[in-house]
C-alpha cells in the first residue's frame, strides 16, 4: 500500500488521562511505521510536552506541536514564530487589563508578570517529569523580545476576569497580527497569524508528496477542525465535541477504548 500520513491529536484522542498511550495503540502504530507510513502526533501542547507522548510510541514517531507552529520534517524542526510586533501588542493589551500572558518555546515557558505556580501545576498534569519544561520570569518587554526567535505561541489566562479576557480577545483580534483561539472558557490561545494544525499538515503533504487522499487525521476538539478538513480520511473520536463529529467523515471508539488503533486496524486490515 502507498505511504500514508497518519496524524493524531493527543488529549482526548491518542492519550488516556493526558499522559499514557496504551500498549495496543503503540503496537498498531509501530506496525504501520515499519510498513512505511508516517505517524505524527499533533497537539496544542508545546514541543517538549508533545514529545513526552510521541516517545511512548516510538523514536520514529514525529511531532506537530503548538497548534501547528512547530513540526518535524526530515530530521529537522520547522518553526513559525509569533514575532516581535505580535509580542509587543500582547504585552501592551494584557497589561491594560492586568492579565497574565505566557509564551512558549519548544521547552520553556516565559512570562513577565504573575508568578506561574498554577501554570507549573497545569504543565505537570501533562507530564510527570519535572525536567521536561522550565519556566523563566523576565523583567520587561525588551527582555521578552530577546527571546523572539524562540517563541512560537502562547496563551492568556484569566480564570476570574471573563470581561477582561473578552476585551483582550477583541483588541488583539483588531491588530490582525495573530490567530486567536480558545481551548477553554478562561483562556486565549496565541498562535502565529494564518497558522493552525492544518498549516503543518498541508506543508507536510507538499514536502512528502503524500496527498490529502492518503492523509488520515484523528481528533476530538475544536482546535482539530482545521486539520480534519485538510485530510481525505478524517476521523472523530466517540468522545469528540459535536462540531468535530459533524465535520469528520468517519467515527471511531473513544480514546479510552483504543479508538485510533481500532480504526487503523480496520482501514489497513491488520
Amino acid at each position: 500500500m502507498q505511504p500514508h500520513l497518519i496524524i493524531s491529536d493527543i488529549d482526548g484522542t491518542l492519550a488516556v488521562d493526558h499522559t499514557k498511550v496504551t500498549a495496543p495503540t503503540v503496537k498498531v502504530l509501530n506496525q504501520l511505521m515499519a510498513a512505511g507510513h508516517q505517524f505524527y502526533v499533533a497537539s496544542g501542547r508545546m514541543y517538549a510536552l508533545a514529545e513526552f507522548i510521541s516517545s511512548q510510541v516510538s523514536p520514529e514517531a514525529q511531532i506537530i506541536a503548538s497548534n501547528g507552529a512547530v513540526y518535524d520534517f526530515n530530521g529537522h524542526r520547522e518553526h513559525h514564530l509569533l514575532g516581535e510586533e505580535a509580542l509587543t501588542q500582547i504585552e501592551q493589551v494584557t497589561a491594560k487589563y492586568e492579565l497574565p500572558a505566557f509564551y512558549f518555546s519548544d521547552n520553556q515557558v516565559f512570562y513577565t508578570k504573575t508568578p506561574p505556580k498554577f501554570i507549573e501545576k497545569a504543565l505537570m498534569s501533562f507530564s510527570p517529569d519535572q525536567d521536561v519544561v522550565t519556566t523563566v520570569q523576565l523583567p520587561d518587554l525588551p527582555s521578552l523580545l530577546a527571546h523572539e526567535q524562540e517563541i512560537t505561541n502562547g496563551f492568556v489566562l484569566s480564570p476570574h476576569d471573563p470581561a477582561g479576557l473578552a476585551h483582550t480577545m477583541v483588541e488583539l483580534g483588531a491588530t490582525n497580527l495573530l490567530h486567536l483561539s480558545a481551548s477553554n472558557h478562561d483562556n486565549i490561545e496565541l498562535i502565529p497569524k494564518n497558522v493552525d494544525k492544518s498549516t503543518a499538515i498541508k506543508e507536510l503533504q507538499e514536502k512528502t508528496g503524500i496527498p490529502a487522499s492518503r492523509t488520515i487525521v484523528f481528533g476530538d476538539g475544536m482546535n482539530d477542525l482545521g486539520m480534519l478538513q485538510a485530510a481525505g480520511i478524517s476521523v472523530a473520536m466517540a468522545n469528540a465535541v459535536p462540531e468535530v463529529s459533524a465535520a469528520a467523515r468517519f467515527m471511531t471508539n473513544a480514546n479510552t477504548e483504543d479508538g485510533v488503533a481500532r480504526f487503523l486496524q480496520n482501514y489497513f486490515k491488520l
